[in-house]
């Protein structure tokens, strides 16, 4: 063999070996989430690894931030920005929405069917303009906790009505107890999550319904009784036994007090099964809760308020949205999977609003999967509530909670506080600056 023709057939072997044989390339999605130092390293093990390796050619990125919402804004407003990207909740994905920064997902809920595998609130809560856009990354709800072992001890039972619910605090504050542990120290907004809870269970969820649309105005009678309730029974001393401890007690204190028989009940938000299960870990009583009880005729039968923690979207500018659909799917077709997540955190973070089954649960304690089947089952049917922070525009949804501390200082009245709160919700509509509400 000559030297040059050596050459030749060394020059075409390795031109047909490269062109035979291209370097493979990854596509990379990227996925901003809100940053949480507990909650980060359990994210990436179960979604970012397990994604990565069981697929060849796609790369799943999931980067933390503090200001997930200011630094998604920054870079979707320069037309970059992450694939992926969540949203503190409804009110910052519409405005994302109304910006155009957020693409429709219409066509990937009918390929992967995501209407079906969503609860119809989750799913409706994210359809702006008649398209689909965003579904809620994790839900919660308000109920109460109570000491199963006193209210045995004692032959209390769980009250059903206003007549019920206002007995039951005497006789525990006979006792020298509190009937609910609860305070606004380090977080002032507290007072919107017993303000809902009235609102919801004495005007009720069809009222709330219709004045969150507009048909109704904030200043009827049915929302003066709710705040008014509310009013007497802060003053009577239901939260800590006084105004002044409500406001001077924060979150570690007043999980303290139940935990330890200063208070028989506590009135919170599903977050409370943590420190719930943390507090009596030690404690010869057992825990248990219950949905909120109706107060009046007009609040319907027990249900659960709607709450909204965060969102997920895709970016409109992404180059790979397809793709970025495929992963959000593979992330929301596992079950098993999405509760092992939320699991970690006792099921105050990743819960994704999906149709649950009993069988899906395992060895989760029978209290908490007790209320994941009853949420989903009740939502699902349309037995629901709303909470403050999910559902009111923001300028409302501030001056529920931030001004509702002149009303209980006897500075203004409740009616004169709801005109205020009516003006506001007059203004936000006027600039369009309300939340889609999903029909009931």
């Amino acid at each position: 063999m000559s030297k040059n023709f050596h050459n030749k057939f060394i020059g075409v072997f390795f031109s047909v070996f490269f062109i035979a044989s291209p370097v493979l390339s990854k596509t990379v999605i990227t996925w901003w989430g809100e940053g949480s130092a507990v909650r980060d390293p359990d994210v990436i093990d179960i979604i970012e690894n397990r994604f990565n390796a069981q697929h060849d050619d796609i790369e799943l990125d999931i980067v933390f931030k503090e200001e997930v919402s200011e630094t998604t804004r920054t870079a979707l407003l320069s037309g970059t920005g992450p694939d992926i990207f969540e949203s503190p909740g409804p009110s910052y994905i519409k405005m994302f929405q109304d910006a155009g920064f957020v693409k429709s997902l219409d066509q990937y809920d009918k390929k992967y069917g995501w209407q079906d595998k969503l609860l119809p609130w989750a799913y409706n809560s994210g359809v702006f303009d008649g398209e689909f856009y965003a579904f809620p990354k994790n839900y919660e709800s308000m109920i109460y906790f109570y000491n199963k072992t006193l209210f045995e001890e004692n032959g209390w039972s769980l009250p059903t009505n206003l007549t019920e619910y206002e007995a039951l605090a005497e006789t525990i504050q006979a006792k020298g107890m509190y009937p609910f542990a609860y305070g606004a120290q380090g977080w002032q907004p507290t007072h919107e999550h017993l303000a809902g809870n009235y609102i919801n269970t004495v005007a009720g969820p069809d009222n709330m319904y219709k004045a969150l649309i507009g048909e109704k105005k904030w200043t009827d009678p049915e929302f003066v009784e709710s705040l008014k309730l509310l009013k007497k029974h802060m003053d009577a001393g239901y939260w800590s036994g006084s105004l002044e401890n409500y406001y001077a007690l924060g979150w570690d204190d007043f999980n303290g007090q139940f935990a330890n028989r200063d208070s028989a009940m506590l009135m919170i938000g599903s977050w409370g099964f943590n420190p719930t299960v943390s507090g009596f870990a030690d404690k010869t009583d057992e825990w248990d809760w219950a949905p909120l009880p109706m107060l009046t005729p007009e609040g319907g039968t027990p249900n659960y308020q709607l709450a909204i923690g965060s969102t997920i979207s895709i970016n409109a500018a992404s180059e790979n949205a397809d793709t970025a659909a495929y992963v959000l799917d593979w992330v929301i077709s596992n079950r098993e999977q999405v509760l092992e997540l939320t699991g970690r955190f006792n099921f105050g973070a990743w819960l994704l609003p999906l149709k649950y089954q009993e069988a899906d649960f395992g060895d989760v304690d029978p209290r908490i999967k007790r209320f994941l089947m009853d949420f989903a089952k009740t939502t699902g049917e349309g037995n629901y509530g709303y909470t403050t922070w999910s559902f009111f525009a923001a300028d409302p949804g501030v001056h529920i909670w931030k001004d509702m501390e002149v009303v209980w200082a006897n500075d203004i009245t409740v009616e004169e506080f709801l005109e205020d709160h009516q003006k506001l919700w007059d203004k936000a509509r006027k600039n369009d600056n309300t939340l889609p509400i999903g029909d009931r």
